[in-house]
């Protein structure tokens, strides 16, 4: 399969117009036409509804768009090795984290690291929560950096922990609970709420849930957003509380919110750095001899 074809499928989805997508690609919207009608040809099945304005995956073609990033992301992750080989930089290590504060727990391990392993480089990519465990288990990244809730009860994937938190409720300066130097679960749960979507954080959203019902609630959700900046806006502009892991810095923000610790709550988390059991990575090796000592 020609992977410029994957490539364009991808970025159609993405951008919803035929347009957009050439205009990224440098290319005629003729060639994305011909090359995802090619691509509907050789799978024998319908991936684009182009009855629907903007343009929208069929069923199938929503399956075909999962596999296929993950198949993209396999693609530019042999790619980078081959050239790191060709540089005679052969030990790589490939990491996903989903958020700041994922790598900001594992840079304090870098320094004495890469004194002792100047050979070793590091490439990272962003990815959704969501996905963090699935591309692990496909192979797709030697490390993932993520919240302990994605690796929980994954047969194959093993963990090591690098910071321990609590989450703090987030509100903005008009709040009731704004110039509280802690809130209790009793305040907490008392106004409306605000959380990252489940197709964003995956079972973190789940494990959210749990863990305000061990606090003997159920929570007033209201709201939901895709991203951090987005959450931000709506507890902002809505008066909404949001959680945030303690190790977040919202220093940029400072006259508009502010993080309160809360008291008595099972809202806690652990990052986590998780790789399969059987990864034959030499550099790997090295590096979880290194943190694991």
């Amino acid at each position: 399969m020609n992977f410029d074809k994957i490539k364009y499928f991808i970025d159609l989805v993405e951008c919803r117009n035929f347009t957009e997508t050439a205009r990224k690609n440098f290319v005629s919207q003729t060639t994305i036409s011909l090359q995802i009608a090619s691509l509907e040809e050789e799978t024998g099945i319908q991936l684009i509804d182009r009855k629907k304005i903007p343009v929208e995956p069929t069923e199938a073609g929503w399956i075909f768009y999962d596999e296929a990033v993950a198949l993209w992301k396999k693609y530019n992750q042999m790619k980078a090795r081959l050239i790191n080989y060709k540089m005679n930089h052969n030990l790589t290590i490939s990491v996903e984290y989903a958020t700041a504060t994922d790598i900001q727990s594992m840079l304090s391990l870098m320094p004495s690291f890469k004194e002792k392993n100047p050979n070793i480089r590091f490439e990272l990519d962003k990815v959704l929560l969501k996905d963090v465990s699935e591309y692990l288990l496909k192979g797709l990244y030697d490390v993932a950096i993520a919240f302990d809730s994605e690796f929980k009860d994954k047969p194959g994937i093993c963990t090591y922990p690098l910071y321990s938190g609590q989450y703090c409720a987030v509100v903005s300066s008009p709040h009731p609970l704004y110039h509280h130097k802690t809130i209790s679960k009793d305040e907490l749960y008392q106004y409306p709420l605000i959380m990252l979507n489940p197709e964003t954080i995956g079972c973190s959203y789940e494990m959210m849930i749990q863990h305000a019902a061990l606090d003997g609630y159920h929570p007033k959700i209201v709201r939901s957003a895709d991203d951090i900046e987005t959450e931000l806006f709506y507890i902002i502009t809505e008066n909404l509380i949001g959680f945030f892991p303690d190790n977040y810095n919202a220093d940029y923000l400072k006259n508009d919110v502010r993080m309160i610790p809360l008291e008595d709550t099972n809202h806690t988390f652990r990052i986590e750095i998780a790789y399969l059991k059987d990864n034959k990575n030499i550099a790997l090796k090295h590096f979880l001899k290194h943190i694991q000592h």
